[in-house]
């Protein structure tokens, strides 16, 4: 089975910074974005009305360019949960997400429209909202200075490594990752800093134009049990 990592592409061509999603004027937007900073799914939410786009550069360059896909910055819910437009969303709402995620409603404000966009919501800071159910430790693989891992469960792994932290100031290595289960699109924190995608959804969002993601081929293999 073929996966990739897909990741926010954050620089482009001269230089140019991504630019990100802030909600600082979305009313009431810490009552809901803390809850949701510490991995709590939200349901029936009002539409978050409005976010606009922001970067490190200079602000003369913030709308400088519109993307599917974005971090945020500010006032936003998590680094680690991605602002989409509303057509990724269909489309990505197509293949297999690995659970548990949410999507919210907003408005984006970008050069004087207010355009559909929506936060995904699939991880949450100290391991929150980590899928780590679907992976089967007993088949997966680690190493470390050449010396090799396998872990019966998650907690086991979550023992382990952090002795290996203590004393090496590194994490274990993964070498194979077995899913449980097949899903077009699963992050693998904690057990890497990777979210990885299958060949079908990289090629769909290729073959329609989705913009603001890079993707990487990965060092380690991915066996996926029951297809």
């Amino acid at each position: 089975m073929i996966y990739y990592k897909i990741k926010i592409k954050k620089l482009y061509e001269n230089e140019m910074i991504a630019p990100s999603a802030n909600g600082k004027n979305v009313p009431n937007n810490e009552v809901y974005f803390n809850k949701m900073r510490k991995g709590e799914i939200i349901k029936d939410t009002p539409v978050f009305d409005y976010f606009h786009l922001e970067s490190y550069d200079l602000e003369q360059y913030w709308e400088w360019n519109l993307f599917d896909a974005c971090d945020g910055i500010g006032d936003y819910p998590g680094n680690s949960n991605w602002y989409i437009s509303n057509r990724f969303k269909l489309l990505f709402e197509s293949f297999k997400i690995a659970p548990k995620f949410h999507f919210y409603e907003t408005r984006l404000l970008y050069n004087g429209e207010k355009l559909k966009y929506w936060i995904f919501q699939f991880l949450a800071p100290y391991r929150k909202l980590n899928k780590m159910e679907h992976i089967n430790f007993s088949k997966s693989n680690f190493s470390l200075n050449k010396k090799k891992y396998t872990f019966s469960s998650y907690s086991d792994w979550s023992d382990i490594n952090e002795g290996i932290y203590d004393e090496y100031k590194t994490d274990l290595k993964l070498v194979k990752v077995s899913l449980m289960d097949f899903f077009d699109f699963i992050p693998l924190n904690p057990i890497s800093s990777d979210i990885i995608c299958s060949e079908k959804l990289r090629r769909a969002i290729e073959e329609n134009r989705i913009t603001g993601f890079e993707f990487s081929e990965l060092d380690y293999e991915v066996e996926v049990e029951n297809r």
